[in-house]
């Protein structure tokens, strides 16, 4: 029995097939196609979305624009890649009918217009909520760490340069000792000094290497430095130290879009709550949103500063145990009464701990010596002669924030089903092994900026379909 054929290669036809029928009408790059034709380049910042009049004619930013899409959406993000996909791509020769341009022209493109990739990102997000994909009822915000092009080899801190200074300064003294002693030796033979010359002398040139490298970072107040990469920091990660960006998001809990998005310098999050929050509610064009973040966004400064702007947070606060007692648990904080009007706190005895001093933000209240040495539960409130007791400069904003987390504890369950399906996207279907492939903070801004609007563009195909979603964008 025969094998299906296929058509022989040099089989001829009268009407050969054309680009058009080879592209189902529901395809990805229609979508592409028809979501480009609708924005307006100039208004977004690209470069030459104005065509120039005499010279050698450019590629239509559109033209670009499409490909990069495409290639996002398809973990391509190389530019010779995609050269070769222009070449070879039934799909993109559709697309960019039939265009070829060449790596460095795609390279140059997308290292120019960043932040007009970010103002598209931020165009279809307002589609998005014209199509209604979009809810703005509440809002998860998340980090996470995106590994930077620079190796944690070249990561350079104070810490590191004085122990690599502590060596040299070893080795130079036993070259000098060296040095000494063949100077005092009688020996008959002669000693040939020129080799350990030449190593003394690379040391000391490595030793002002360092020197100076300190007194630089020392200068500049930095306390630590990538030297092929300075926007890039050594942040802690579950797999150890990594040179990364902290990736920020802000997730619409509707159909898990993107809302907002920044790539920081943080190698922590406990100062991201109130400008991810107070950027999707910009986004939203909303007076009041309700956000909800992990306790690694503990706060009261902003937590006061969200409640303050209208929002209502939802996030574990993070706070230090004012307990030291060793083996014995003693009192905790929430033992204690606060009284507002007076200012005072009242102990489980009864007894009252005044203000004592303001330090860096906090009020530090204490007990009368006369009142604990005669309390006869001491013993479990303190070690000390008296008891002490600190209370956060927004103590009230953490208050208000556990009563609310009490009220509504699904919050958290709801955080994680929200914002962890974004971030799981982004390193494993479009970043693949979570690394950048542009150098410095805006190079990382460019490139999580097409990931967004990629990953964005996906879910509402998702949600939406491509037919529906296209006849929108018309």
């Amino acid at each position: 029995m025969a094998y299906i054929q296929g058509e022989a290669r040099d089989q001829t036809s009268l009407f050969p097939v054309s680009l058009e029928e080879l592209i189902p009408d529901d395809h990805l790059v229609r979508v592409i196609d028809a979501y480009v034709a609708r924005l307006d380049l100039k208004l977004l910042g690209f470069a030459k979305a104005t065509p120039k009049s005499t010279g050698r004619p450019a590629y239509d930013p559109a033209d670009l624009l499409k490909l990069y899409l495409y290639g996002y959406f398809h973990r391509i993000r190389s530019s010779r890649r995609l050269e070769a996909e222009c070449l070879r791509n039934v799909e993109v020769m559709w697309l960019l009918n039939r265009l070829k341009p060449d790596f460095k022209t795609i390279a140059d493109y997308r290292k120019d217009n960043g932040q007009a990739f970010s103002a598209t990102c931020r165009a279809f997000v307002q589609f998005c909520r014209q199509a209604g994909l979009i809810a703005g009822e509440l809002v998860a915000i998340d980090g996470s760490k995106f590994k930077a092009v620079a190796s944690a080899r070249r990561h350079v801190d104070l810490k590191k340069l004085k122990r690599q200074q502590e060596k040299l300064d070893k080795r130079i003294a036993q070259y000098l000792a060296e040095l000494d002693e063949a100077d005092k030796s009688e020996a008959n033979e002669a000693v040939d000094r020129s080799a350990v010359k030449t190593a003394l002398e690379r040391l000391q040139a490595k030793q002002a290497d360092n020197l100076t490298c300190q007194a630089l970072m020392q200068a500049l107040e930095l306390e630590q430095f990538i030297t092929t990469e300075s926007d890039a920091r050594m942040m802690r990660t579950p797999r150890g130290g990594r040179v990364a960006y902290n990736v920020q998001t802000a997730v619409d809990a509707e159909h898990c879009l993107i809302l907002h998005h920044e790539v920081t310098q943080d190698g922590n999050d406990t100062q991201q709550l109130e400008p991810m929050a107070k950027a999707a509610q910009s986004e939203l064009q909303q007076d009041v949103l309700t956000v909800t973040a992990d306790a690694g966004y503990s706060n009261g400064e902003q937590f006061q500063a969200c409640e303050d702007a209208g929002i209502t947070a939802y996030v574990p606060p993070n706070r230090a145990v004012n307990n030291r007692g060793g083996d014995t648990q003693l009192f905790e904080r929430s033992d204690f009464t606060y009284d507002a009007e007076s200012d005072q706190y009242r102990c489980p005895a009864g007894k009252l701990l005044t203000l004592k001093q303001l330090n860096r933000g906090e009020r530090i209240y204490h007990a009368a010596i006369s009142d604990c040495s005669a309390c006869p539960l001491k013993a479990q409130c303190t070690n000390a002669q008296r008891r002490y007791l600190r209370r956060h400069a927004h103590e009230a904003a953490f208050e208000r924030m556990e009563q609310r987390l009490q009220a509504q504890p699904e919050m958290m369950a709801s955080r994680r089903s929200i914002v962890e399906h974004p971030f799981g996207n982004l390193k494993q279907w479009l970043f693949g092994n979570g690394r950048f492939l542009l150098r410095q903070l805006k190079g990382a801004r460019t490139e999580m900026a097409l990931a967004v609007q990629a990953y964005n563009l996906k879910r509402a195909i998702n949600v939406l379909g491509a037919r529906h979603l296209i006849g929108l964008m018309g």
